[in-house]
């Protein structure tokens, strides 16, 4: 069974995908302040990193990818894993509007990204998911069973929008639905701690 230690601000995703599958993980968290002394012992000076039995794993989208399909959470064939890749490419958009909301320093203009984030960045991703909802409607992003794809929906919509703006798109509301019924997950969200990011 690999070992696994996972360091990072906030990697949600690869916590969800261990926590989906009862994976057992080392979780080191790191804050502002004690980053500057682990920053020397990462590859290129970033997190978050995954290693592995020793072996050290970079860039977030890439080990969200990796460690998906080492858990079985990337599709069941290679039309799923593109799908799953396409979910992974439309919520780039928001990751970097939500990054440019951590960076302002002005407080008037990161409520302004804020609002538009809720009304109108989030909203529209909703809008690109439900055109690519599966006619079969299992409540997954693709398939029946839970994948890379949920989560990255999940972790990307939860705590952004309401529910009058949920019951509009209700194809992404059965997946939030579905992945916040998780057994495993339910749990993990009922106890998980506060990140620099939260």
């Amino acid at each position: 069974m690999p070992v696994y230690v996972l360091r990072h601000f906030r990697a949600e995703i690869i916590r969800l995908l261990f926590v989906a599958k009862g994976q057992e993980f080392e979780d080191k968290l790191y804050t502002f302040e004690t980053w500057p002394a682990e920053k020397p012992n990462t590859p290129f000076g970033q997190l978050p990193v995954l290693t592995v039995d020793g072996k050290d794993y970079t860039e977030y989208t890439a080990i969200n990818r990796f460690l998906a399909r080492e858990l079985g959470l990337m599709g069941s064939n290679s039309q799923e894993e593109y799908e799953i890749d396409r979910v992974i490419s439309l919520s780039s958009g928001v990751s970097a509007e939500g990054s440019k909301i951590f960076h302002e320093q002005d407080k008037d203009k990161k409520a302004q990204l804020k609002k538009s984030l809720r009304e109108n960045v989030i909203p529209k991703f909703m809008s690109n998911l439900e055109q690519l909802a599966p006619p079969e409607g299992t409540g997954f992003c693709v398939g029946n069973k839970l994948s890379l794809g949920d989560l990255i929906i999940f972790d990307t919509i939860d705590g952004k929008t309401d529910d009058a703006t949920m019951n509009k798109f209700p194809t992404v509301k059965a997946i939030m639905d579905k992945v916040r019924s998780n057994e495993r997950i339910k749990a993990y969200l009922a106890s998980r701690a506060p990140t620099p990011f939260d």
